[in-house]
C-alpha cells in the first residue's frame, strides 16, 4: 500500500531540481536538434554540388558517376533526420509542458526522447553489425586470396 501512495506521488509532481534539469535539458536538446537540421541542410547542399558541380569536372575516373555519392549523401541526411525531428519534438514539447504544467504534453515529450534513444541504439547495432560482417568478409577474402 506504501509503494503504491509513493508511485501516485511520484506521478503527480516533480521537485523543483528535476524541473530545473528537463528545462536545461530542453534549452541544450532545441540547441543541438537545430545544430542538427542545418547540418541536414548542409549535407544535402552539398549533394546538389557533388551531383551537378562535380558531376561537370574532368575528375580521375570512379567506380561510380558523383550522382551516386549525391544520392548516397541524401539518404544519409534523410536517416539523420529522424533523430534530430525526435530530438526537437522533445524540447519544444517538454519546454511547454514545463511552462504549461502539462502532464499530458511533458508525457508526449519524453516519449520523443525515448524515440530519439531508440532510434539511435537500433542504428547503432546496425552498424556494429555491418562492421561485423565487413570484418568476416575481409577475412575470408584474405583467406581465399592465398588459397589461389
Amino acid at each position: 500500500m506504501e509503494n503504491e501512495k509513493e508511485i501516485e506521488n511520484f506521478e503527480n509532481n516533480l521537485t523543483s531540481a528535476a524541473v530545473g534539469f528537463l528545462q536545461e535539458s530542453a534549452k541544450w536538446s532545441k540547441f543541438m536538434a537545430i545544430i542538427g537540421f542545418i547540418g541536414i541542410g548542409l549535407m544535402v547542399l552539398v549533394s546538389l554540388f557533388m551531383a551537378i558541380g562535380l558531376g561537370a569536372t574532368n575528375l580521375p575516373e570512379l567506380p561510380f558517376s558523383m550522382s551516386v555519392f549525391s544520392i548516397i549523401y541524401v539518404l544519409f541526411a534523410a536517416i539523420y533526420f529522424f533523430p534530430v525531428y525526435y530530438l526537437y519534438q522533445y524540447a519544444t514539447k517538454t519546454s511547454a509542458a514545463l511552462h504549461s504544467k502539462n502532464k499530458q504534453l511533458l508525457a508526449d515529450g519524453l516519449e520523443n526522447l525515448k524515440s530519439h534513444h531508440k532510434f539511435l541504439g537500433i542504428f547503432t547495432l546496425i552498424i556494429i553489425s555491418l562492421y561485423g560482417f565487413i570484418f568476416v568478409f575481409a577475412i575470408l577474402g584474405g583467406i581465399l586470396s592465398t588459397l589461389s
